[in-house]
């Protein structure tokens, strides 16, 4: 028998940074995996600014920085008959592309899912919280009102250990055993085409040349074809669009890359990896049953289109793994563990919902072409290939731990791609820097406590001394902070916000309209206190 607080099923990126973020707060879990190394068959690359800030956090940002693409690779994504052939569009992709940005300390970065998994690893393995097993499997989850049980197995000798926590996470992909164990029910309609993963070694350089793209898009005579740099050296993955669910025979596809690339040039090709998918975009009806959650692609399941997936999974467990860390520690009820479907299901629909809508605008583009009509509007449909900062960071969660907005959110033009930062409950927290030399975030003050952020006018001392008194009485990690009279927008000066671990602004409200015998009420409002 093993006892350990939690039991994370799926060690994928998701698993491997929700081990990381209990460990955080001094969790141990116990993280169990069926393969036996890192996925060697990549399909997430894009790493959002959302999950960059949280990689900053896990003092991993310099690390995934550096297994990404230049910028060249990322400012456009492009479409032509073939990569030497003639170009049908190059649209700007200003959500992908890695260069600073005045919303966040971070840059998003284009990477390859098994390094940002290496990343991860190299932090898990020397945790003293974080039991790690590859080649095991959950062969059972049930649970009773004290705790889980999960039977795992080896997967080598057969030997099966009971494990007995008091939370289990089901990241165990979209083919998930938790989520059917659970009775959870993934409520997705499949696209109605198929498509063929390649993973493959080559120099394309010579065929690329100046037209670098974060996607490179192809409309060849066989049908389409997409190119996707890993490494932006030799390393690629291209997807080939399969209407019968036949993998292609390994000449076949080397043919098809060719005929793609342009040129009667024997390219050498090396296929490392290849497998047969189909978009099945979808949700959930239940994040959780009981003490057993989901995060995910076991919860949701993106298109790859617009490079979702992973990072809605990224958000959810950022989302969850805070509050079973404060349950856990005996801070907050059980009844918080509730808010993590309420607030992250309707995040994770529209997310889904946003690349559905991407690949069916990106796929006019290909539709005009063969048609042989214009393709102008189709391209001014798809600019929101890779602009959608507005759902990225724009979004608001609701729940009994976030406060009522009184005043709507800042009116936007285009709502997908638009993005104004605003001191709004439910809203991510806006970043300014908290020094002259911009290596301090307001971001990195968040993470583990409760924190009172104030603006460079608000009254400093008496909210500390409020502060400090509710930490002292509750026991509960709240503490103060207060901007640097530099350029805070957009934090009014007067502003207060209550700001969660997770960097979502829980309540927000100017400091005068606050009596000073009210300071301490005002600020226990949206705490999630535990009863005395």
């Amino acid at each position: 028998m093993i006892n350990v607080p939690v039991c994370i099923i799926g060690c994928g990126p998701i698993g491997l940074a929700g081990a990381l973020l209990l460990a955080k707060f001094g969790i141990d879990s116990l993280l169990i995996e069926r393969r036996d190394e890192v996925n060697t068959h990549p399909r997430s690359r894009f790493v959002d600014t959302n999950t960059m800030e949280l990689m900053r956090f896990l003092g991993l940002q310099q690390a995934v920085e550096a297994t990404g693409l230049g910028p060249d690779w990322t400012e456009y994504n492009r479409w032509s008959d073939s990569l030497t052939g003639q170009q049908i569009a190059a649209i700007p992709s200003p959500t992908f592309h890695t260069v600073p940005r005045s919303t966040s300390p971070t840059m998003p970065v284009m990477t390859c899912q098994d390094y940002v998994e290496n990343v991860l690893l190299e932090q898990v393995r020397p945790s003293e919280h974080i039991e790690l097993r590859y080649r095991t499997e959950a062969i059972d989850v049930t649970q009773d009102e004290d705790g889980t049980t999960v039977v795992i197995r080896d997967v080598d000798s057969g030997e099966e250990t009971t494990v007995r926590a008091d939370y289990a996470l089901g990241t165990d992909g979209p083919h998930s055993f938790v989520r059917e164990a659970i009775g959870s029910v993934l409520e997705a309609a499949p696209l109605a085409t198929f498509a063929q993963d390649v993973i493959f070694e080559a120099d394309l350089s010579e065929y690329v040349q100046e037209r670098k793209g974060g996607l490179l898009y192809n409309a060849t005579p066989s049908g389409m074809l997409v190119f996707q740099p890993l490494n932006g050296v030799t390393r690629w993955r291209c997807q080939i669009p399969n209407a019968d669910n036949e993998l292609l025979p390994e000449a076949e596809a080397v043919a098809r890359i060719r005929e793609a690339v342009g040129t009667d040039d024997e390219v050498p090709i090396d296929i490392t990896s290849t497998g047969m998918w189909r978009p099945t975009p979808g949700c959930v009806d239940a994040l959780s049953r009981g003490r057993v959650f989901l995060a995910g692609d076991a919860a949701h399941i993106s298109v790859p289109t617009g490079g979702m997936g992973n990072n809605i999974g990224f958000a959810g467990i950022r989302n969850l793994a805070w509050k079973i860390a404060y349950v856990l520690k005996g801070i907050s009820p059980p009844a918080i563990l509730d808010t993590y479907h309420v607030e992250h299901c309707p995040i994770a629909l529209d997310r889904v919902a946003t690349g559905v809508k991407t690949t069916e605008s990106m796929a006019k583009i290909f539709f005009a072409y063969y048609a042989g009509v214009d393709t102008a509007d189709a391209v001014h449909e798809t600019r929101q290939y890779a602009d959608y900062d507005g759902v990225l960071l724009g979004f608001e969660l609701e729940s009994s731990l976030i406060a009522e907005n009184v005043e709507p959110p800042p009116a936007v033009e285009n709502p997908t791609i638009d993005f104004v930062p605003a001191v709004r409950a439910g809203r991510r927290a806006p970043h300014v820097w908290v020094d002259e030399r911009q290596d301090r975030s307001v971001l990195d003050w968040f993470g583990m406590d409760y924190v009172l952020v104030g603006g460079a006018s608000a009254s400093g001392d008496p909210w500390r001394e409020a502060v400090s008194r509710v930490a002292d009485a509750t026991g509960f990690p709240v503490c103060w902070q207060q901007l640097p009279k530099l350029g805070s927008a957009p934090y009014d000066p007067s502003d207060l916000a209550l700001v969660r671990p997770d960097g979502i602004i829980a309540d927000c409200w100017k400091d005068e309209d606050v009596p000073a015998d009210h300071r301490e009420s005002r600020l226990r409002r949206l705490l999630p206190l535990r009863a005395p």
